[in-house]
């Protein structure tokens, strides 16, 4: 939800806005609803290596797994953030491993719903949080 309100508020500010999830419904979902220009549920360093910024809406644990699986398909200079909610630990875990030629900066919008799912975006959910 929170990828999603993120992706749709950055879409209409018009960027060019892509997105991986494993649920090939939910790429279909942003695709159609203009929230996403294009999206993959299959990592691939040609697909990942298209980024200038790369936001990730995952648990602390799945996103601290992923940059350490695949940080390296991750383009020189890209700048890495996320909408995890704990920080303390998370930004002294991911600082102890990332590459030094990325900027990883940890961040928590202070909105949220009690849904999940990229059906339940909502671009105006960081309006005034």
């Amino acid at each position: 939800m929170l990828g999603g309100s993120f992706a749709s508020a950055l879409s209409d500010a018009g960027y060019h806005v892509s997105a991986l999830d494993l649920n090939e419904d939910s790429i279909n979902y942003a695709i159609q609803n203009n929230i996403i220009k294009d999206g993959s549920t299959k990592v691939s360093e040609e697909y990942v290596n298209n980024f200038d910024i790369i936001i990730f809406a995952l648990y602390p644990h799945i996103l601290v797994d992923w940059l350490k699986q695949y940080q390296s398909y991750i383009k020189v200079g890209a700048t890495v953030t996320d909408v995890t909610g704990i920080k303390t630990w998370l930004v002294k875990e991911i600082e102890s491993f990332i590459r030094k030629d990325l900027e990883y900066i940890g961040a928590h919008p202070m909105a949220g719903k009690e849904v999940y799912g990229v059906e339940n975006s909502d671009k105006s959910i960081f309006l005034n949080a």
